[in-house]
């Protein structure tokens, strides 16, 4: 995560991605990063809150749109067989594309949590029910 350089939409994060948050999130759930060569385009994963319920989180670089097909279809494929009640992401409204790959990977729109972010900006909540 130390390697990834954030896309723009995700730069308010970067106050809060110290080492023990990174490894906060390893130890949460499964993770995985996205590599194009030496580059790191997506660090990405799960936190598995109690049984029946998790949240998906992703960190894309600015590389990212030129990945896209390929980091999505092997997100798909591991949220097609990641078995929970309830599984949540949270999107930033402003950026249409987040919106819409969470949709792509079967997320719906639940509730705009107003201020979420370390600046106080508004996220909505997307969620999966099975």
């Amino acid at each position: 995560m130390r390697e990834l350089a954030l896309q723009p939409s995700q730069l308010g994060l970067l106050s809060t991605l110290t080492i023990e948050h990174g490894c906060g999130l390893v130890q949460a759930g499964p993770s995985w990063s996205a590599m194009a060569g030496f580059d790191v385009i997506a660090c990405a994963g799960v936190i598995e809150f109690w049984e029946g319920r998790a949240q998906a989180w992703a960190l894309l670089s600015a590389q990212f749109p030129q990945h896209v097909k390929s980091v999505h279809r092997a997100v798909r494929q591991f949220l097609q067989g990641y078995a929970v009640a309830r599984l949540e992401c949270i999107v930033d409204p402003r950026d249409p594309r987040t919106v819409r790959w969470a949709e792509h990977l079967g997320f719906t729109y639940e509730s705009t949590m107003p201020k979420y972010t370390p600046n106080g900006e508004s996220q909505d909540m997307m969620v999966r029910l099975r």
